[in-house]
Order: structure tokens, then C-alpha cells, then sequence
């Protein structure tokens, strides 16, 4: 079985963007069993890529491909979350808590649905699951894009004290959030750093050698530049210190987690026109 393992940093302010990525051209990808991405927050790429307070993602730069063109798509923090699960901001433009409310546009879950693949999205500090609080603990609704959608079961969302022991008992494409302190929204650089280590360096270790991808993600920058964010990825079909230039942003990782899985890429134009990761790929 094959896992991959997303990381994601966000932002909470409007910034230039870089040009629309252009449309993609046919590719080969590989086919994980599973797809993973961890989400950070609010992160510029200078402060995370080479940095003394962040030495475990770091070592994923040598153990994977480090993304040097990447981008979030807008700021505040929710609507970028809600832009990479569906393809759209359904006009979501605050970080204001919008559970509950009643979507049914389409998304991740509901394309992955239609072919018989799984979808969970992991909330540290969540009270249970399908629980649709603002906030819990330090634990934020914005950063769980999946509570908003009728069309969603609630079962999708889960705690993350929740998350298997057994790494292949996981969905086929699995996001997690850490709790405000643990992303770097409201801790450190280093405490989010440690608590990646302590909690899933083993998942790390583990997709290397089973048919997983691992991604570690930020949702957006810190407000300044063209909204650049750092993004590595790790896993058994993915290049071993590289660096992908290629121009990427949120809804490219929508795009090419659909193809991966033979789901649709035109359901919305955002993910129609996007660009489909490539490079890294071995």
C-alpha cells in the first residue's frame, strides 16, 4: 500500500500572487495507497527552508524534494484551506468560524467518493468526531475545511488521537491539522517542529518503504511577498534531494491528488487550469 504525507503553512493577509499556473500537460503519476499532508501556518519559505529552529522538516529536504516554487492562494488562513479541499473558496474570504453551514459544492471527499476512495482530514484538539464547535481546546474550525459541507459525513473529520496506529488502517488521502500552539500559528517554529518529530517521524519513515507519500504543508506565508510557502514531500516514488521549481499553488495538490486517484479534474475551473505536480515523482 502507498501513503503520501502533505504539510501546509498558512497566512491571514492579502498579497500579490505569481501568475496562474498554466495548464497541464499529460503526465505520468504515480498511485499511492495513501497521500498525507500535515498543515502549518503562516510560515514565509525563508524562515522554515535552512532553518536552526526547524532541523527535523529540514532533514526532509535531503530525504525528498523540496518545493522552491509553491504558493498559497490568498490570505486569511480559512479560504486557503477551503480553496485546496474544494477547489473553490465558496466565498469565504475571513477566518471567521462558519460551522455550522451547508455547502454542497463539490470537494475532495465527494470526488474521491465517486471512485471508491477514502478521504479524512485529522484535527488535533477536536472534542469528537464530526464535531462541528468553533473551537475546542486550541483547536480552530478554519483549519478543517471539512465541517462546512453537508455533503460531507461527519465522520470524515476525526481527532487526531484518533489516528491509527496501524499506518494501514489510513485513507487514501488524509490531512491532519496540529492544534494552534503545535502549527506555528500561535507556538513556535521549533515546537511545531518537535511536535512533527515526536508524533510522525515513524509515518515518515514508513511511507518511504510503502507505496506513500508524505507532504509536509503551510496553508500561507507571513503577510509579506508573493504568499511563497514551504512545502517538502517524502515518500517511496518521490525524489531524494531534489529541488521542483516548477509554479505550483493549493489547487495543483487538488488537481494532482484527483488524477492520482482517477478521480475528476474539472469540477471546478480552479482545478481545471491548474497545474499537475510532476517533478518530484520518481
Amino acid at each position: 500500500m502507498a501513503f503520501v504525507l502533505v504539510i501546509i503553512f498558512t497566512n491571514c493577509n492579502k498579497a500579490t500572487q505569481p501568475p496562474p499556473p498554466v495548464t497541464d500537460t499529460v503526465v505520468s503519476l504515480t498511485h499511492p495507497d495513501h497521500i498525507i499532508f500535515v498543515w502549518f501556518e503562516n510560515k514565509n519559505y525563508d524562515s522554515i527552508v535552512g532553518s536552526s529552529q526547524a532541523p527535523y522538516i529540514n532533514s526532509g529536504i535531503t530525504g525528498g524534494t523540496l518545493f522552491t516554487n509553491m504558493f498559497a492562494v490568498t490570505h486569511p488562513s480559512y479560504p486557503n484551506y477551503v480553496d485546496f479541499f474544494s477547489g473553490e473558496p465558496n466565498g469565504i474570504i475571513t477566518d471567521q468560524c462558519m460551522t455550522p453551514a451547508a455547502f454542497t459544492t463539490p470537494n475532495l471527499y465527494t470526488q474521491l467518493n465517486t471512485k471508491g476512495k477514502s478521504f479524512a482530514w485529522y484535527s488535533e484538539d477536536l472534542p469528537s468526531a464530526g464535531s462541528t464547535v468553533c473551537r475546542s481546546g486550541a483547536y480552530v474550525a478554519k483549519h478543517n475545511p471539512t465541517t462546512i459541507f453537508t455533503n460531507v459525513p461527519g465522520p470524515v473529520s476525526k481527532p487526531f488521537s484518533d489516528f491509527p496506529v496501524d499506518f494501514s488502517k489510513l485513507e487514501n488521502v488524509v490531512c491532519i491539522s496540529p492544534n494552534m500552539m503545535n502549527d506555528m500559528h500561535d507556538g513556535s517554529i521549533s515546537r511545531g517542529d518537535e511536535w512533527l518529530k515526536n508524533n510522525l517521524s515513524s509515518l515518515v519513515e514508513w511511507c518511504k518503504t510503502h507505496n506513500s507519500v508524505f507532504v509536509i504543508y503551510f496553508d500561507e506565508n507571513d503577510k509579506t511577498g508573493e504568499n511563497k510557502i514551504p512545502v517538502i514531500a517524502i515518500g517511496q516514488h518521490i525524489k531524494v534531494n531534489y529541488k521542483e521549481t516548477g509554479l505550483y499553488n493549493h489547487y495543483s495538490w487538488t488537481k494532482t491528488i484527483s488524477k492520482m486517484f482517477s478521480a475528476s479534474t474539472t469540477w471546478t475551473s480552479n482545478v481545471q487550469s491548474a497545474r499537475v505536480i510532476t517533478g518530484c515523482w520518481k
